[in-house]
């Protein structure tokens, strides 16, 4: 009777040890798990990143960046910040990545890494209704006028990379966003903007300005690879964001989020 009393005493100790075990297993989380992340947005550049009507901000980037950290189990904090001055406020550690319609180009890759691009865009011409569209056939039919961008974009990478573009145009404007140069091209103040395609063509379609701006198929550069900014000693957290990511593409929620934004799948794998 003791030994069958010992025994069942024993049994009930590692039963307790192993339940205990178990616990502490399905507690156990990541070094970096639920961490809040700080991601570094333009919020004037619709449909990547923008403040919604109830002053939040909203986005096709912003909806991604929530998923993907959803499964990696980090609250969130969307912070507008000077485009810029983007890099310092990677490398001063006042945000944690850069989720924000970024194209990636060799300057950029000197001071951050990308995550693998998931869209591709470009820089395309913009031009008041006024002028003839069937006039601008391509990039050189800019000479003598006034050209807005936003500054320190692709899009002025590729002027000043263009001598032929950037010394026959009249005038080249900078802008600090988007919206104002869309809005002076509109009234006519400048002739035209060179502008990521899928910001500008959702600017002017929510901004019901198609009978004042035209869209032209004419690219100032190669297409651009959108991607995501890091620190580049931050390698295990772009990892873990890429393989989630690539996750969120084998299963499709990526595309449905696309579909949502754009009405088709803009993702590239």
């Amino acid at each position: 009777m003791k030994l069958k009393i010992f025994c069942l005493t024993v049994l009930m100790i590692l039963v307790l040890i192993l339940n205990g075990c178990g616990e502490e297993a399905m507690n156990e989380k990541k070094p970096d798990e639920g961490k809040k992340v700080i991601i570094g947005v333009d919020i004037n550049f619709p449909p990547y990143t923008f403040k919604g009507e109830n002053g939040e901000i909203v986005g096709f980037d912003v909806d991604l960046a929530k998923e993907t950290m959803r499964r990696l189990n980090r609250s969130i904090e969307f912070k507008e910040i000077d485009w810029s001055r983007k890099h310092i406020e990677l490398q001063e550690k006042h945000i944690d990545m850069i989720w924000s319609g970024l194209d990636i180009n060799e300057q950029r890759k000197e001071v951050m890494s990308f995550m693998k691009p998931y869209l591709t865009s470009g820089q395309i011409i913009f031009i008041n209704r006024s002028i003839n569209k069937s006039q601008i056939t391509d990039k050189s039919k800019l000479a003598g006028m006034v050209v807005g961008i936003q500054k320190d974009t692709s899009a002025e990478t590729h002027i000043n990379e263009d001598n032929n573009l950037k010394y026959t145009i009249k005038e080249l404007r900078l802008y600090d966003d988007y919206p104002t140069a869309f809005t002076d091209l509109a009234k006519r103040d400048i002739d035209a903007v060179i502008c990521d395609e899928i910001n500008g063509r959702y600017f002017i379609f929510k901004n019901n300005l198609k009978n004042k701006i035209n869209a032209l198929d004419i690219y100032i550069g190669e297409k651009d690879m959108v991607s995501v900014g890091f620190r580049k000693d931050d390698v295990t957290f772009r990892e873990e964001v890429q393989k989630t990511f690539n996750e969120m593409i084998e299963d499709g929620t990526a595309q449905r989020i696309s579909e949502r934004w754009f009405g088709n799948n803009l993702i590239i794998k």
